[in-house]
This record gives structure tokens, C-alpha cells and sequence, in this order.
């Protein structure tokens, strides 16, 4: 979860179920008593544990978030091999059985899980982020999480989302989604074989494969094109468990022996078995926000834990099977399940408990913790479940009310959550009063603007969001779209044109004030995630995205050509999150400058409205904004931020300068001497931590409109 944008929300694995398996791919050392391999204990152990310190400490294991997919690749040879025996002794697959079994398994201790979690955040979370919370408590009740946070990854409202205690149900979705159509794909080619009198398993090997490849191309195609939606959908994921499958069909189908010397030999078994290992934890250890994932990169996790499995459990002194039988790490993976379930509600919901950041204590105790409640789960909740006098294996549909009964439970909560509305924020429009919001940095009468009685509840300033009807003006770096947006005048006597990003978004209703009282006509064009500055992008925001690079330069050039090829238009205003962008080799002074030369040289006037300060550095960063912030701290000086932490070496400034451009700089409407504040003149500043408000923006466009007179009388 790690992480924004890309990595928005926060990575995760799924442990999946504990499974007792026979299989035929070759082995030397017999399963542990009850069947259980303990090779593929070793390797869920090692993949939540991959998880949960990836969760914990991401900079210090930054490719843990793979254990995701090591589990993917167990899942589709278990249950696949499962699916085959059942085929191979009856001819066909009981589908509600299956089902029943698989709920009997996984609901119970999941329902748990999500409804403990929905009383935690009712106790502990602010209402301001109850009905997002809300959202993906019900969508991670239907195993479905994967698709909303897909959806939230595309999404411009969702900017200002923060991690949600049950995020990590995305991976669990997928298992989930898996579970209920791979069965139903095994049957269906098995009844294609039996039709044309075909072996089924033959069949079964051949759908296996098309899954392999048709997935593994849209992951890599996808992940190029758009990282964030590649991340979550079950399609870009569907080769990994197919991977597994394959395994498992190789063994089922008595061509285990095209593996060759690779299983042949205890010698080669234990290099496979440690290379696999070694794939598995490589990709953990160097694998970070930069990778492209889960494109072509997975393959390295997904056939190292392949190796693993196929290797066994081979005996001889250097075989890694005496680390895999450590009765720890047996432990660990049998409990694994729910470590997954507890691990993430308490990295989320513990900082809103102590208003702090986790300190290294808190993270240990979590670590310990979360091993402890998987334990419990597995102890009090899934093994009496599942133990043979509960079964009732001849009663599926018993199986299944109970379910959809302990579902409408569960999802009630969550409506409640969801369904719970905020007080309306600051109204917006007219004139602005005395001392409210940026009027109290520039009146010296007003006193403290940190100490100014809040004009709404606290609640609702993480909906103080632009309307819709200018959002929608906004477009992506997932396609290279350009929007154009018309505002103030529509016959006004000067052309004013904004160009930016998100960033610029927020200014265009303050911007539109302006150009009402002037008699100006208002053109927007807004790309979320671009600097719109540079036709020339080397790498990308993210690192590696180069699709989005191109999109974004594609854009640019698109709207700069626009700009350039429309008479009418007098002046050009560009913003932007520039602190976004100003990683070596993306957003450099050189570059703006090029850009805003081509303006200048073709007789447009240009002013650079420079970024406002932001406040991700402020503690508690857990929360994500600055309402959050506002609703722990005790004082709201405790969610400032020192001046020097706002600052920074502004490539959008640098090139202004260097090409003649004047810059509006408004830092004096954040900050005072010292200090960068969250809440000013009676409103929150920001949305989130870097986005405007859409009050307190509002409260600007007295000022700004000054300013601009003032930037444009200097041009002229």
C-alpha cells in the first residue's frame, strides 16, 4: 500500500487459505502429518511477514508489497490442483460445494475483521472520513474493494482519499473473484473436452495457458498506460494464479516430467528451491515505488515462488527444508490469514487512537500484535468453522444464507457510515468579510489568523471541494485528452487563459471572480498529474511511467500549439504543484523557460502563479489533511509547519525569471514570518494536504485579482 498515485492507497498481500493438498509434482520428502506442504507454509510466512514489515517499515523493505503475488501463485496451484483431482475422480466439479467450502473458510474470520474494524472507526476516525471508510468497509464486505480502489486511482474527487483500514481487501477481492470464476472455467473447458471427446485435463492445460498470456500482455499493457488502475483489477492479476495452475496441471497431467533435471535430482531440486527463495526475497529488497507493477516485473516473485513449489521439499545438508519445517516459520504461515485480515486496521486506526505517527515501539507491539490476533483467529474462529461436525459439506445452501445473513449484517454498518453527512462547508461567492480566511493575513486588525472562530464545523472542510462542473473540466495523464473550459465574459474585451494541473484546478472559481469583475473572458485547460510546462519529459512523475510522460508532453504540446494558434487570446496564466515535477531530468528551470519564451515571443503576455505551501510535512501525517490534523491536535499551531519545510528550490520560478515573466508570488497568504498555517481566518486552507479548499480559495480572489492588475500593469 503503499503509496500514492501509483501507489495511492497503500500495497497489500492475501494470504490465502490453508489448504491439505496431494500432488504429483515430484518430491523426496513426505508432506508434514495432515498433508500440509511445508514448503508452501514456508512461503506464505515469508510473504506476509514481506507484507506486513513492507507495511510497517517501507523504506526499509520497499518490495514487500510482492508477497501479494506469491500468494496469487499458491492459490491457483492449490485450488487447482484441488479443481483436477475433483475432475479426474468424477467428471465434473460440485460448484456449490466448492463455494460453500471456500465461505466456510474465509467469511467467517473476514466478517470479523471488517465489523470489528467499522466499530473502530466509529470510536476512533473522525465523521469527516466516515463515509469514504464507510465505502470500502461495504465494498471490502462484497469483495469488491479492488475495483473501488481502481476506480478511486482514475478518479479526481478521490485526490483527496487517505488509506482506509480495510485497503488491504483489495488482494482478498481478487482471491476472492477468483475463487468463484475458476472452478466455473474448469468446468466449462472440461465439458468442451468431454464434447469433442478430448481428454478434460488436455483442455484444462490449454485454457490455462490462453489465461497465462492473454493477462500477462494486458498487465504489462496496462501497467504502462495506467499504473494505478493496472494495480488493483483482477485482469492484471490473472496470469499469476494461472502460473500456479500450470504447476499444478503439469502434475495432474503426468507431464511433470518436462521440467526435466530440475526435478529429476535432489541436488537440482534444492538449487531450485533456493533460487526461488532468492527470486522471492531480490524482488523484495529492490523492488520499490519506481517498479513497474505488476507488469513484467512480477515475473520474478511469481516464478521464484513457482521454483519453489515444484522443487518440494528435497532433503540433503543444504537444503533450505529444515529453515521451512522451523516450527516458527510453519507457525507464521499457518497463522497467516490473519495476520493479513488484523495487520492493516491496526497500522491505520492505532495514530487515530494516540494522535501521533507510529513510533518503532508502536510498530513492534503492532508486529506482535497482529501475529497474535492471527493466531486467535485461526484458534477461535476459523478451525471450529471448518472442523468436520461443523461442515455440513451436504448443505451448501445453509452455507449460503448464512453468509448473505452475516453480509447484510456487516454491510448495515458500513451504510451507516456511508450514509452519514457532514455539515455543509463555508458557503461560496459574494464578497469576502473582514478577517475571513486570506483577508486576515493582509489585516493587521484581525489578530491571529490561526485564532479566528471557525465559519463551519471542523468535519466539513474535507468536502470543501470544488463543484463538479469544474472538475469535470479537468483531464489525466492516463489518455493525452485536452479540456477547454469557458468562464467569465463570454464576450469580454480580454482573453485570459489558465494552464496547470490539479493545483490550477482550485484557482479556477477565484480566477472566474476576477475575470467577472474585469469583464474578461476565462479559458481553462487542466491536466491532473502534469505540469503542463515542458514538451520534452525525460522520465515521469512516478519514475517509470513513460506512457504518462508522453501523454503529459503530448498534452502540453496540444495546448500550448492551442494557445499559440488562437488570436485572441491576451494572456496566459500557468500553475501547478511544481513540487511534483521537480525531480531531476522532469520539470528543470531550462525547460519552463523554453516554454514560456514561445508565449512571450508570440505576444502573449504570461504570469506565473507560484504554488502555495503544502502541508504533507505536517504530524500527524497519518490522517492525510489538514482537517484531520485540525480534529487530533490540541492547538492548531500544532498542525503549522515551519517556513524553511515549505520552501523549496522552485524550477517554475527559476525559469519565469530567466525568461522575464513576472511571478505572483502569494506565500504571504499561508504564512507568517515563521510559519505555514492549516487553518487561516477561520477556514482550513486545504481539502487534503496540498489541494486548496474550495472556501479558502474563494477568499483569495480579492487579493489575487489586485495582484494580477498589478503583475499585468508592470508587462504592459
Amino acid at each position: 500500500m503503499g503509496t500514492q498515485g501509483k501507489r495511492r492507497a497503500g500495497r497489500s498481500a492475501d494470504p490465502t487459505p490453508r489448504h491439505v493438498v496431494a500432488t504429483d509434482v515430484p518430491r523426496t520428502e513426505p508432506v508434514r502429518s495432515g498433508g500440509v506442504r511445508p514448503e508452501i507454509q514456508a512461503l506464505r510466512a515469508l510473504a506476509v511477514l514481506g507484507v506486513v514489515i513492507y507495511h510497517l517499515w517501507p523504506t526499509r523493505l520497499t518490495g514487500g508489497f510482492v508477497g501479494v503475488d506469491v500468494f496469487f501463485v499458491v492459490s491457483g496451484f492449490l485450488i487447482t490442483d484441488h479443481l483436477l483431482r475433483e475432475v479426474d475422480r468424477h467428471g465434473r466439479i460440485d460448484l456449490p460445494r466448492f463455494w460453500a467450502r471456500r465461505a466456510k473458510r474465509l467469511l467467517p474470520a473476514s466478517f470479523l475483521a471488517i465489523a470489528a474494524t467499522a466499530a473502530a472507526v466509529y470510536l476512533l476516525v473522525p465523521g469527516n472520513r466516515w463515509p469514504q471508510f464507510g465505502r470500502e468497509l461495504l465494498t471490502s464486505t462484497f469483495y469488491v474493494q479492488n475495483w473501488e480502489l481502481a476506480r478511486q486511482a482514475v478518479d479526481y474527487m478521490a485526490l483527496s482519499n487517505v488509506k482506509s483500514p480495510t485497503q488491504h481487501f483489495w488482494s482478498l477481492g481478487v482471491e476472492e473473484q477468483f475463487y468463484v470464476v475458476w472452478p466455473v472455467l474448469i468446468l466449462l473447458a472440461a465439458l468442451v473436452a468431454a464434447r469433442l471427446r478430448r481428454r478434460a485435463v488436455t483442455a484444462v492445460g490449454v485454457l490455462l495457458g490462453l489465461v497465462l498470456v492473454v493477462s500477462l500482455v494486458h498487465s504489462i499493457q496496462l501497467t504502462a498506460d495506467d499504473p494505478g488502475r493496472a494495480y488493483f483489477v483482477t485482469t492484471t492479476r490473472a496470469w499469476e494464479f494461472a502460473a500456479g495452475g500450470l504447476l499444478a496441471w503439469l502434475g495432474r497431467s503426468g507431464r511433470a516430467s518436462v521440467l526435466g533435471p530440475l526435478t529429476r535430482s535432489v541436488p537440482a531440486r534444492t538449487l531450485l528451491s533456493w533460487g526461488g527463495l532468492v527470486a522471492v526475497t531480490a524482488a523484495m529488497v529492490t523492488f520499490g515505488p519506481q517498479t513497474p507493477f505488476p507488469g513484467w516485473t512480477a515475473a520474478l516473485p511469481v516464478l521464484g515462488t513457482v521454483a519453489v513449489i515444484a522443487a518440494g521439499a528435497p532433503t540433503g545438508p543444504a537444503s533450505p527444508v529444515p529453515f521451512m519445517r522451523w516450527r516458527p516459520v510453519q507457525f507464521v504461515g499457518d497463522v497467516s490469514y490473519g495476520v493479513y485480515l488484523w495487520h492493516w486496521p491496526l497500522i491505520i486506526l492505532v495514530p487515530y487512537a494516540t494522535a501521533h505517527d507510529l513510533t518503532r515501539t508502536e510498530k513492534l507491539a503492532i508486529l506482535i500484535a497482529c501475529i497474535a490476533l492471527g493466531w486467535m483467529s485461526k484458534t477461535f474462529v476459523e478451525d471450529p468453522i471448518r472442523a468436520p461436525r461443523s461442515r455440513g459439506e451436504g448443505r451448501p445452501l445453509r452455507t449460503f444464507v448464512t453468509v448473505a445473513a452475516a453480509s447484510a449484517v456487516v454491510a448495515v454498518g458500513s451504510l451507516a457510515l456511508v450514509r452519514w453527512e457532514a455539515p455543509p462547508p463555508p458557503s461560496v461567492g459574494g464578497e469576502v468579510e473582514a478577517c475571513v480566511g486570506a483577508r486576515a493575513m493582509v489585516d493587521e486588525g484581525c489578530g491571529d489568523p490561526e485564532a479566528i472562530e471557525l465559519a463551519a464545523d471542523l468535519v466539513s472542510f474535507g468536502e470543501d471541494l470544488p463543484p463538479a462542473e469544474i472538475t469535470g473540466c479537468s483531464t489525466s495523464t492516463a489518455t493525452a485528452e485536452v479540456r477547454r473550459c469557458e468562464y467569465g465574459a463570454a464576450d469580454g474585451d480580454d482573453h485570459v487563459v489558465l494552464i496547470g494541473d490539479s493545483h490550477a484546478a482550485r484557482w479556477v472559481e477565484p480566477l472566474d471572480a476576477v475575470a467577472d469583475a474585469r469583464d474578461w473572458r476565462l479559458s481553462t485547460y487542466t491536466v491532473t498529474g502534469c505540469s503542463m510546462l515542458t514538451t520534452d519529459l525525460i522520465g515521469s512523475i512516478w519514475g517509470f511511467d513513460r506512457t504518462q510522460a508522453e501523454n503529459c508532453s503530448q498534452a502540453t504540446g496540444t495546448v500550448i500549439d492551442q494557445v499559440l494558434a488562437d488570436p485572441t487570446i491576451d494572456t496566459v496564466v500557468l500553475t501547478n504543484r511544481t513540487r511534483l515535477y521537480s525531480a531531476p531530468d522532469l520539470l528543470t528551470p531550462e525547460r519552463v523557460e523554453s516554454t514560456l519564451r514561445r508565449l512571450v515571443d508570440a505576444g502573449r503576455t504570461v504570469v506565473v502563479l507560484a504554488d502555495p505551501p503544502e502541508m504533507s510535512a505536517v504530524p500527524p501525517r497519518s490522517g492525510g489533511s489538514a482537517a484531520d490534523c485540525l480534529l487530533r491536535a490540541s492547538d492548531p499551531s500544532d498542525c503549522s509547519l515551519p517556513r524553511s519545510e515549505a520552501e523549496f528550490a522552485d524550477p517554475m520560478q527559476e525559469g519565469a525569471s530567466a525568461a522575464g515573466v513576472p511571478v505572483l508570488d502569494v506565500d504571504d497568504l499561508f504564512c507568517g514570518p515563521d510559519r505555514c498555517y492549516s487553518r487561516i481566518g477561520g477556514l482550513v486552507v486545504y481539502s487534503d494536504d496540498n489541494h486548496l479548499s474550495r472556501s479558502y480559495a474563494w477568499s483569495l480572489h480579492e487579493i489575487l485579482g489586485e495582484r494580477l492588475d498589478a503583475a499585468l500593469a508592470g508587462t504592459g
